[in-house]
C-alpha cells in the first residue's frame, strides 16, 4: 500500500513538474513569436536592422543573445506573477530603487524570483525525494530540507536587497557631508543651485559615484522637467535617509522663500555637524553598557585570580601541612 501510494504521489509531482516546463516553453514560444513580430514591423517602417545585420550580430554574440532572451522570458514570468505581490508593488519598486535596481525590468524580475525559482524548486525537490526515497521517516527529513532550501532561496533575495541597499546607502551618508562642503565653496563662488549641484556631482564621481549619480538624475530631471519639487521628492524615494530629506526640503524652502543658497547650505551644515556630534557622543554613552560583558567574563575572573588565589593556595597549604 505505501509503495502504491509513492508511487501515485511521485507521477502527481512528475506530472506537475512536466507542465511548468510546457509552460515555461510556451511562454518562452510566445515571447519569441512577438519579438520576431516587432523586429519584422520596424523593418517593415525602416527602423530595424536588416536579415544581414541581425545574422551578424547572432553569430557575434551567440551567448549574449541567449542571455537577453531569458532576461525577457524571465521578465513575463515576473510580470505574470507580480499581481502576488498586490498592493505592495509600489513599496518593492522604492525599495529596489533604494537598492540601486532601477532597471525598468527590477520589479518584474524580483517577483520570478520570489515566487517561480522556489516553486520550481519545491516540485523539482520533491520529485527528486519519491523518486529515490522510501516512504519511511527519511522521506519526511529530506521533504523538510527540500522546503527549506525553497523557503531559503526566496528569503535569500530579499537579503540580498537588504545588503546591498545598507552598503549603497551607508556611503551614500558617509559622503553626504563632503556634497555640503562643495555646494558651500561652489555658492559662494557664484555657482546657482542648479550648475553648483551638477559641478559637485562631477567632482564627487570618482570618490562617491552612489551619490554623485542620483544628484546628476536629479539635476537632470529638473532640467526637462522643470517641476524640482517632483524631483526632490524622487531622490528621497531612491535615498530614503533623513539627512537627504532636510537637504531637499532646505532646497524647497530656498526656491519657494527666496533664501540665498549659500546661507542654507551653510545652516545646513551647522545642523548636519550637531548631529553628527550628537551621534559620536550617543555611541560613546554606549561603550560603557558594551564595554559590562566583556569586564564581566574575560577581566573580572583573571581580577579574582591575582586577588583571592594567594589566600586560597595559602589555605591549601595550611590543610595539606596540618593533615
Amino acid at each position: 500500500m505505501s509503495d502504491q501510494f509513492a508511487q501515485n504521489v511521485f507521477w502527481v509531482a512528475f506530472a506537475g513538474l512536466v507542465l511548468a516546463m510546457l509552460a515555461f516553453a510556451a511562454l518562452y514560444q510566445t515571447e519569441r513569436q512577438r519579438a520576431q513580430l516587432a523586429t519584422r514591423l520596424k523593418r517593415a517602417t525602416g527602423t530595424g536592422p536588416s536579415r544581414h545585420e541581425m545574422a551578424k550580430g547572432v553569430r557575434g554574440g551567440s551567448l549574449a543573445h541567449a542571455m537577453a532572451s531569458a532576461r525577457k522570458v524571465i521578465a513575463v514570468m515576473g510580470e505574470r506573477v507580480s499581481v502576488v505581490l498586490g498592493g505592495e508593488a509600489h513599496d518593492t519598486a522604492a525599495l529596489l530603487s533604494s537598492a540601486g535596481y532601477r532597471s525598468r525590468d527590477a520589479l518584474l524580475i524580483y517577483a520570478f524570483l520570489k515566487t517561480v525559482l522556489p516553486l520550481v524548486a519545491v516540485v523539482g525537490g520533491m520529485a527528486w525525494v519519491f523518486a529515490t526515497t522510501a516512504v519511511d521517516l527519511s522521506m519526511l527529513k529530506r521533504s523538510a530540507t527540500v522546503i527549506a532550501i525553497a523557503l531559503a532561496l526566496s528569503k535569500g533575495v530579499d537579503m540580498v536587497v537588504d545588503a546591498k541597499r545598507k552598503k549603497r546607502l551607508g556611503s551614500i551618508r558617509r559622503s553626504f557631508p563632503d556634497l555640503l562642503e562643495l555646494l558651500v565653496i561652489s555658492s559662494e563662488a557664484g555657482l546657482g543651485p542648479q550648475p553648483a549641484l551638477h559641478r559637485v556631482a562631477l567632482e564627487l564621481a570618482s570618490t562617491s559615484p552612489e551619490l554623485a549619480r542620483e544628484i546628476l538624475q536629479m539635476v537632470s530631471e529638473m532640467r526637462m522637467t522643470n517641476d524640482r519639487r517632483n524631483a526632490y521628492e524622487r531622490l528621497n524615494t531612491r535615498v530614503p535617509l533623513p539627512e537627504i530629506g532636510v537637504f531637499t526640503q532646505t532646497l524647497d524652502q530656498s526656491d519657494t522663500y527666496g533664501t540665498p543658497f549659500s546661507r542654507a547650505m551653510r545652516t545646513l551644515i551647522s545642523e548636519q555637524r550637531a548631529n553628527r556630534m550628537m551621534a559620536v557622543e550617543e555611541q560613546a554613552a554606549r561603550l560603557p553598557v558594551i564595554m559590562t560583558i566583556p569586564l564581566i567574563f574575560c577581566i573580572m575572573p583573571a581580577v579574582f585570580v591575582v586577588l583571592i588565589g594567594p589566600a586560597v593556595l595559602s589555605v591549601f597549604d595550611n590543610i595539606i601541612s596540618g593533615g
